[in-house]
Formats: C-alpha cells, sequence, structure tokens
C-alpha cells in the first residue's frame, strides 16, 4: 500500500504564495525552523542553486566561519528572512 506524506502549506517569505513547505528544518541551530515555517519547498530549492553558484563563483568555503556567514547573510537576503540575534 502507498503511503503518501502530507507537508504542511507555508506563507513563503519569498515568493508571497501559500505553497508546500519542507519536511523538515533545511539547517541546524536557529536558521533551521525560521525556514521551515517561512518558505516553500520550491523557494529552498531556487536558494540551493544560488548557493551553489555562490560557492563556485565567488570561491567560498563553507567550513569557513566567515564564508559561512557571508552565505548566511545572502540566503537571509535572497529569502527575505529575518533572524533575531543570528
Amino acid at each position: 500500500m502507498l503511503t503518501l506524506r502530507t507537508v504542511a502549506s507555508v506563507s513563503c517569505r519569498r515568493c508571497r504564495l501559500a505553497k508546500p513547505g519542507l519536511e523538515a528544518a533545511p539547517l541546524p541551530g536557529k536558521w533551521g525552523p525560521i525556514i521551515l515555517s517561512d518558505v516553500c519547498a520550491d523557494c529552498w530549492r531556487d536558494w540551493i542553486e544560488e548557493q551553489t553558484r555562490l560557492i563556485n563563483h565567488e570561491r567560498l568555503l563553507p567550513s569557513d566561519p566567515e564564508h559561512r556567514k557571508v552565505l548566511y547573510a545572502r540566503m537571509s537576503a535572497f529569502l527575505n528572512l529575518t533572524a533575531e540575534g543570528v
């Protein structure tokens, strides 16, 4: 028997539409719950593509704390997010 997963609909901060969200928080820490509640799956996929482009073109290393700060700042701007204290 086939079991279908139901994914909650979110009011996406980036595209401003009510669309299916993610199944689980995509990041640990404070950003995970924010993304889960405020970003649709489509816009998250768009961000992953943009992040890949940024890493390749700007030669960012996600393992470097300073580069990670740049990626989080770009992510929050791309997805129209804010996180208090992040």
